[in-house]
């Protein structure tokens, strides 16, 4: 299936990729997000302050960590390029705020929800960020959201 064009009338969320093979997910965890980078499209340009952001950890069925959402959040302002301090190329990037969960909701939970099943991150793994779910997946989400925000018991 082709990917599906974001529209005002469709946007759920924004889902930002984390693959854990390039970026430092514990470092990430501790320090917290401010931003991610992004490809600069369409898509970038319907970013708004308070949209909501998940954030989907990529990998195998087995990998380690588990692939599936880590974390919620918005954006905070719009996409722009910002210069990276190592002297690599600048970078596009989206400001935005991630609050980590107590428990990542795992994809293998996920791809047995029957409103799921065309989430634009299964469908397309290793499309470029930043990946997106309808208005009635992040619905659908919101049940595996409110679970996975509740504190682990002791």
């Amino acid at each position: 299936m082709a990917s599906q064009r974001v529209t005002q009338e469709n946007f759920g969320s924004w889902i930002m990729k984390c693959n854990p093979a390039v970026s430092n997910l514990p470092e990430l965890i501790e320090h917290g997000v401010s931003s991610w980078c992004v490809q600069k499209t369409y898509r970038t340009r319907l970013f708004e302050p308070g949209q909501p952001v998940l954030l989907w950890v990529s990998g195998s069925a087995r990998a380690t960590p588990a692939p599936g959402i880590w974390a919620t959040g918005h954006v905070t302002g719009p996409a722009d390029w910002r210069p990276s301090s190592s002297g690599e190329p600048p970078k596009y990037v989206v400001p935005l705020t991630l609050d980590f969960l107590p428990q990542p909701i795992p994809r293998a939970l996920l791809v047995t929800h029957p409103a799921l099943t065309d989430l634009e991150v299964l469908r397309q793994p290793q499309m470029s960020n930043p990946s997106f779910a309808t208005r009635s997946q992040y619905a659908a989400l919101q049940h595996f959201l409110r679970t996975a925000q509740t504190p682990r018991a002791q």
